[in-house]
């Protein structure tokens, strides 16, 4: 039995059975490793337990009066389903041992901020995430959001399997020979504009779907988290005008996706399905909106169009212009410019939030354009007289 000492946390790593020959032996050995760390939050991994018998429940269910918090990490299936069927893992933490999976050779079907997407066959894709930025709890609540969305009726794709890949995390959906919807109009050009429409429809859909207070984040707190990811490269009052900016968005309970482009839709049986609900919130579609303007504004060459949405830069801008007349369904066009400017707002806040995070970017580039986008987001302030 080994041990060592994780963030703050006692770790002990269990091997072989635990049954009604060796639990007291066992739980001898826990309490007196436990006395000598001095600890009370403790992490049991079991990637080496080969069964546990109800005896050893036992053992763990006395480690848990005993101590502040006892968790339960890398079980096998067969471990995790004595957990599971036995009510255990409803009272404390008990995550499964995640298969490991690799995406050699498997079509790369797009790119997008915080990971990419693979077909492992024709009836799977993974959605890998880059694990410098993305947590395994992260993922998981992902999952859980999508769950919740499809109570709501918004079609979307289930995560069956959270897997290892290299060094990160992904998740495996079943999604049958399906294709994105930007690699549908780079096929076909002259879908371009049923596609708009299908797109608008769901995104309005979300839009006015309503679910109960505190059932996903408040959208709010996504801006206010991109202005303090930023805040290193603006000054005080730039940084309190932008907060300013999102303590004064209306609250809704209506839905809004946070990345919704045409490399997260995809199309099986005619219908859009979205894959990627990590950034579910809700609150004011200008969030949804400022992404696309982020994401269709911003993306210049060709090579990274078709690698992020599976289209060309001239079949993405026909597309976003098809969409946003699909989605306004209005003529005035000083209401459009109205909305172009608040796009073009909330998208340059995002911009410079991702320009801050991520770690993909050298240095010499992030310190080249990040000084033109502070001051073209502080003019837009201006302008709008905020």
């Amino acid at each position: 039995m080994e041990s060592n000492m994780q963030d703050g946390k006692l770790v002990i790593r269990l091997k072989g059975k635990i049954d009604t020959n060796n639990a007291a032996d066992v739980e001898e050995q826990i309490n007196a490793i436990i006395a000598q760390a001095g600890v009370k939050d403790v992490v049991l991994d079991t990637s080496d337990l080969e069964y546990i018998s109800s005896a050893g429940l036992r053992v763990f269910m006395r480690l848990l009066k005993s101590l502040s918090s006892l968790e339960v990490v890398e079980a096998s299936p067969e471990v995790y389903d004595v957990f599971d069927m036995t009510g255990i893992s409803e009272i404390m933490p008990v995550t499964k041992r995640l298969r490991t999976i690799s995406t050699e050779g498997c079509e790369l079907i797009g790119k997008g901020g915080n990971g990419a997407v693979y077909r492992l066959d024709p009836e799977t894709i993974v959605k890998v995430y880059y694990s410098s930025t993305e947590t395994l709890d992260k993922i998981q609540a992902s999952r859980k959001s999508a769950q919740k969305l499809l109570a709501l009726g918004i079609p979307v794709a289930i995560a069956f399997d959270v897997v290892r890949v290299e060094d990160g995390y992904g998740l495996v959906y079943e999604l049958l020979d399906c294709k994105t919807v930007g690699q549908l109009i780079h096929e076909d050009p002259s879908t371009t504009q049923h596609w708009a429409h299908e797109a608008a429809e769901l995104l309005k859909q979300l839009h006015t779907t309503e679910a109960p207070e505190g059932t996903f984040p408040d959208a709010r707190e996504s801006g206010h988290r991109w202005v303090e990811v930023a805040k290193g490269v603006l000054d005080e009052e730039q940084q309190a005008r932008l907060h300013r900016l999102y303590d004064l968005m209306p609250a809704k309970n209506t839905l809004v996706h946070g990345d919704f482009h045409v490399g997260n839709m995809m199309v099986q049986d005619g219908e859009i399905i979205l894959i990627d609900t990590d950034d579910v919130a809700q609150g004011d579609p200008i969030i949804d909106l400022a992404g696309m303007e982020l994401t269709y504004g911003f993306i210049t060459t060709d090579d990274q169009a078709m690698m992020t949405m599976g289209m060309t830069v001239e079949e993405m801008k026909a597309y976003y212009e098809a969409f946003l007349r699909e989605y306004y369904e209005v003529e005035d066009e000083a209401i459009l410019q109205r909305y172009a400017g608040l796009r073009k707002l909330h998208g340059m806040v995002k911009l410079l939030y991702g320009m801050c995070k991520t770690d993909r970017l050298p240095q010499e580039v992030k310190e080249q354009h990040i000084p033109a986008m502070r001051a073209g987001l502080m003019q837009i302030l201006d302008a709008m007289g905020l």
